[in-house]
């Protein structure tokens, strides 16, 4: 089978057979010693004050941070342009007024499009997704946080789709909250989330008394690592030795920088070649995703994909809202190869005839 999803991904047997060490508790002194390496390595990676692991999905990371940073009486600005993007905005609605500001399908947010909405707004905390998934589509999100946070908001990113794939740091996105998901391009099994905070944002968790969740309080995770290394919860252990892995072997082919340039080079090689094979892209054009290829399959749409799962074994999957009835999607996160591409992209030309 070859897995071209955006999530869960391929997951390459090394990070699969690292999951199947005998289990220890999560109080002990192995733990803390696995623990504080995952969140050291995070830290690094995504230039932040502090960072933390949590068991779940990784909405269970970016409801935890807008439960965090919205206080009583707060407003939250949220730019969407997809359904994740919506999906964001729902969860803000939890914890504070949110106004959501939306595009058309396939547009990217850029400071140009938002400086207006921002500078109107007298919102404290700001929300949006890096990489619009459903859509394929790269928002310009580092003009427009270090917009947002130079008006005195909050600035929470969703980069689950986009890290480490795509160029990101947080101190040069001047980023208050990130989060991703490691079954993404981390190339894990689903289940965890990593947050990342600012010093800014620990300050703002730190003083906020009045979080609306148990599980999702921060204050929590940083005060049983400041304590001991630990989480506050019973973690999901075996996910986080394949998640040791995971960062054992992206520092072994070159760290964070050459993620980012072969997630690139990939998914410019697939978008030339699905353009060659007479498909249009759905992103607007210098805005498209380095970890997904969303394309306009037409009214074969959903035949090409359930011939590549039936007689390819190649699993691709649609796209979301507009396109979800004529639109697909190619994923290069991870660990994916040319090879495996080509493989798609072959066996597409084929069934298209």
């Amino acid at each position: 089978m070859i897995l071209l999803t955006p999530g869960p991904v391929y997951v390459p047997k090394e990070i699969r057979e690292a999951q199947t060490k005998e289990m220890i508790t999560h109080r002990s002194e192995e733990m803390t010693e696995l623990y504080s390496d995952l969140v050291g390595r995070s830290k690094k990676y995504l230039n932040s004050e502090e960072s933390y692991i949590i068991t779940g999905s990784g909405s269970i990371g970016l409801e935890a941070l807008f439960a965090n940073f919205c206080k009583p009486g707060d407003k939250t600005l949220c730019l969407a342009n997809g359904v994740f993007g919506k999906k964001l905005g729902l969860t803000v609605g939890i914890y504070s007024e949110v106004d959501v500001h939306r595009l058309d399908a396939g547009q990217a947010w850029t400071l140009k499009r938002a400086k207006e909405i921002i500078d109107k707004s007298t919102a404290s905390v700001f929300g949006m997704v890096y990489n619009e998934t459903g859509y394929g589509v790269r928002n310009e999100a580092k003009e427009i946080v270090n917009y947002a946070k130079k008006k005195g908001m909050y600035t929470i990113l969703d980069c689950i789709s986009a890290w480490p794939g795509t160029p990101f740091d947080m101190k040069e996105f001047e980023l208050d909250g990130f989060v991703t998901g490691v079954q993404k391009g981390l190339a894990c099994p689903p289940g965890l989330s990593i947050v990342g905070v600012s010093r800014d944002g620990v300050g703002r968790i730190i003083s906020n008394e009045n979080v609306k969740s148990y599980y999702c309080d921060l204050k929590k995770y940083k005060e049983r690592f400041d304590k001991n290394g630990q989480t506050p919860f019973t973690p999901a252990v075996s996910l986080m030795w394949a998640l040791q892995k995971s960062f054992d072997m992206l520092d072994e082919a070159g760290g964070i920088k050459a993620a980012v340039k072969k997630h690139k080079e990939l998914s410019s090689y697939v978008q030339k070649k699905v353009v060659e094979l007479g498909f249009e892209l759905i992103p607007e054009k210098g805005y498209e995703s380095y970890t997904v290829t969303a394309f306009k399959g037409g009214d074969n749409a959903k035949a090409i994909r359930s011939k590549l799962k039936k007689e390819y074994n190649i699993w691709i999957v649609g796209c979301k809202g507009e396109y979800s009835e004529n639109g697909l999607r190619i994923s290069n996160m991870g660990y994916v190869t040319k090879e495996m591409l080509d493989s798609c992209l072959d066996a597409i030309k084929e069934i298209k005839g």
